[in-house]
């Protein structure tokens, strides 16, 4: 392994580190937080292998639909849910991260709290699971088996 590599690996192993110790302590930005980035870096990833450049200049709801788009170009069939799963996953990311104070139909509720609380939960849980598929999509598209 070159000392670029070391170095890319043990930035993820932190980052993957973190990301499951911010789980087990309830630390749901965080964790929303690198999942994000985990998951950005990882369609960036695809992006290149498949198109042979990307831009990390670009919205996230621009890079999830460029992968797929890039995906379906190379004559790959990558299941179309789990590109909607990321949208529907970057949505309630805005939300638990922009909208924490924000009001909404459930803020004067005695229940607010916890309603928001359980949101953040799945949010991060949903997160998780997506960053182990961009991962695995990622190793795909650069082996050619799409």
């Amino acid at each position: 392994m070159t000392s670029k590599q070391i170095g890319r690996y043990l930035r993820y192993k932190l980052a993957f580190d973190r990301l499951d110790e911010a789980l087990q302590q309830g630390w749901l930005l965080e964790a929303i937080s690198l999942e994000e980035s985990i998951i950005s870096d990882r369609l960036l990833s695809a992006l290149l292998s498949l198109k042979g450049k990307n831009s990390a200049k670009m919205s996230f709801n621009d890079l999830i639909n460029l992968t797929k788009e890039a995906f379906v170009a190379n004559g790959g069939d990558p299941e179309v849910n789990l590109f909607d799963k990321l949208h529907q996953w970057r949505q309630d990311r805005n939300e638990c991260v922009h909208a924490f104070c924000k009001l909404d139909d459930h803020a004067y509720s005695e229940s607010s709290a916890e309603i928001f609380s359980e949101m953040m939960w799945e949010t991060a849980k949903k997160g998780r699971e997506l960053v182990d598929w961009v991962k695995h999509l990622s190793r795909d598209a650069k082996s050619g088996s799409r």
